[in-house]
């Protein structure tokens, strides 16, 4: 199982695929299982770099306090770990704060940037739920419940009305073998209600897609708009698509992220990119 030790943790990480590299990294309450839909297509192209953020996964969850800045500085190290200088970076939600606050802070790692369903801050809606949430999950709610709720805040109306789509995404994360603690979840949100990076967009000098479902509630596209400040930077709205528009559209998702990568794409044999 590859670990690297970062920061005085252990994280998890896997690399497939043989091309340039692109590390992703996911959001709020998720790890590198939430990739498992486009993974193995992005792997033709790129080389993947997955990981389990510090509380969540198989990572290890910190018992003290932490910032986006330290999860960015995890990232750094991990790539400098996997002998990575340079890399394309997604990021999707929280993941997206990530990713740009190491854009932002250390650009010499960052090829080009693609920020997924996110927003530069949390708004006090979205920091208010989660800790509602936290609060349910204290006083006892199962697993299964909360995701059914999570639900509500991830998809399309469509989507949500079939009801064997949700069941079947409720039952893989009901079977993850690693699911997030408690304490896993509370360190995360306690890391993103701080995050703000509206006045620091402008040191992002990166090349960057801004990427959104156009049915995402939790951060909405208006929300995600603000990124548009970033040099550059250009978006791209997916239809029928909400917050987790990887699940929802995975091929529409990897074609625009192939697209966007262009002619640093590694083309696999025998095929057409995308």
């Amino acid at each position: 199982m590859p670990e690297a030790s970062i920061n005085g943790l252990k994280l998890y990480y896997e690399i497939r695929g043989d091309g340039p590299p692109l590390l992703l990294i996911s959001g709020l309450g998720t790890d590198s299982l939430t990739w498992l839909g486009v993974r193995g297509g992005l792997s033709r192209h790129f080389r993947v770099i997955t990981f389990d953020n510090r509380g969540a996964g198989r990572s290890r969850t910190p018992d003290t306090p932490y910032t986006i800045a330290d999860m960015a500085d995890d990232a750094r190290r991990l790539l400098a770990h996997c002998g990575i200088g340079r890399a394309h970076i997604l990021g999707h939600s929280m993941g997206g704060y990530i990713a740009q606050e190491l854009a932002g802070k250390f650009p010499e790692c960052v090829d080009k940037l693609i920020l997924a369903d996110t927003a530069p801050v949390s708004s006090d809606r979205n920091n208010t739920f989660f800790q509602d949430f936290l609060g349910w999950w204290e006083k006892g709610m199962d697993l299964e419940a909360r995701l059914r709720h999570w639900t509500f805040w991830l998809f399309t109306p469509e989507r949500f009305a079939d009801a064997g789509f949700i069941d079947n995404f409720i039952q893989a994360a009901l079977g993850d073998p690693y699911p997030q603690t408690i304490t896993g979840f509370r360190g995360q949100i306690e890391a993103i209600v701080s995050v703000d990076a509206r006045d620091r967009l402008d040191a992002i000098w990166a090349e960057t897609l801004i990427i959104e479902g156009e049915e995402d509630i939790l951060i909405p596209p208006r929300e995600a708009e603000t990124l548009k400040r970033i040099p550059g930077s250009s978006l791209l709205s997916i239809p029928q698509a909400a917050h987790l528009l990887y699940v929802e559209q995975p091929d529409a998702f990897s074609r625009a992220l192939i697209e966007f990568f262009g002619k640093d794409t590694k083309k696999p044999a025998g095929r057409r990119a995308g």
